[in-house]
């Protein structure tokens, strides 16, 4: 006669089918972990991710245990940092990209509309109603501090975080997909990040502090997007192993970003103020840009 299998015979045989299943799951997770590991880009995204960390992180100390800067030097270091952005954005960027991915154009205005969705959704909001912005970049502009008559309600704070984690992460993101498009893109990526690695923390602390948070509070959230940048480069280089052109589609949103944070927020801000020493940085940030991408072209390639 034939021997019908038992119930608990046929759910033995399924747990083991699939335990073999799982373990062949991991298995590969965890070779392509290491293939990881091991590629020649991984332990120069560590460094780069865990220094674009660390000026997040000082930007925060700065807001923590030194909230007030003088408004002419602020507007310097803005004019600066929306030069030479804008000038990675077009120069490098926007052709790298271009030539790399046949929806590009869709995919920078994406990135442009992400950053303008994020600040209205969630900087947008860190405000009281009647409370008069003193103008900037409302994810990297000066924020209020704790001596505003103002504050920030926790629940504003909370959401001007998350839209401040999402921006730093695509940061992150955008230093390794450069790397991974070529060396001389990299180091120019990353310095654009860095430029405004800094005053992001110091917006994102000065949040917290005006919502009347702790001054560890405030330093840790500033922290927290130190992190969130990391894992956006390491998520980026993972799957950039897996998905071959994927850095071709960070890199245009990265560059739909930048367009926006140098062209719509960062300069026109710092135009309002006439004078020849804005007008100057500004054009110090585009030169610094070009002339640093030709001296790396020009290292990396000879």
């Amino acid at each position: 006669m034939k021997r019908i299998p038992s119930r608990l015979s046929c759910s033995i045989h399924n747990f083991a089918v699939c335990n073999r299943g799982a373990q062949g799951l991991s298995g590969a997770c965890l070779v392509q972990y290491m293939t990881v590991i091991q590629t020649p880009t991984f332990p120069l995204v560590i460094v780069l991710g865990l220094l674009a960390a660390c000026s997040n992180m000082l930007g925060g100390l700065l807001a923590v245990y030194r909230p007030v800067f003088k408004e002419g030097r602020r507007m310097l270091a803005l004019a600066f940092s929306g030069g030479f952005l804008l000038s990675v954005a077009v120069i490098n960027l926007l052709p790298e990209v271009i030539a790399g991915h046949p929806y590009a154009p869709h995919l920078v205005l994406g990135g442009y509309f992400l950053v303008y969705l994020s600040e209205h959704l969630f900087a947008g909001h860190a405000h009281h109603a009647g409370h008069k912005h003193r103008g900037g970049h409302q994810l990297i502009g000066e924020l209020p501090c704790e001596k505003d008559d103002a504050p920030i309600r926790q629940g504003a704070a909370f959401a001007a975080t998350g839209g401040l984690l999402l921006h730093s992460f695509f940061d992150g993101a955008a230093i390794t997909a450069a790397l991974v498009a070529g060396t001389p893109l990299g180091w120019l990526t990353f310095f654009a990040v860095m430029l405004h690695k800094v005053p992001e923390g110091f917006s994102q602390a000065s949040i917290y502090l005006a919502s009347k948070s702790t001054r560890k509070a405030a330093a840790g959230s500033a922290g927290a997007l130190g992190i969130s940048s990391l894992i956006g480069s390491l998520v980026t280089l993972f799957f950039t192993r897996e998905f071959g052109g994927l850095e071709n589609i960070v890199l245009a949103v990265a560059c739909g970003m930048f367009l926006h944070i140098s062209a719509t927020d960062l300069l026109p801000v710092t135009a309002r103020v006439r004078g020849l020493k804005t007008m100057v940085t500004t054009a110090a940030g585009f030169i610094t840009a070009i002339v640093a991408s030709l001296l790396l072209h020009r290292l990396i390639t000879h």
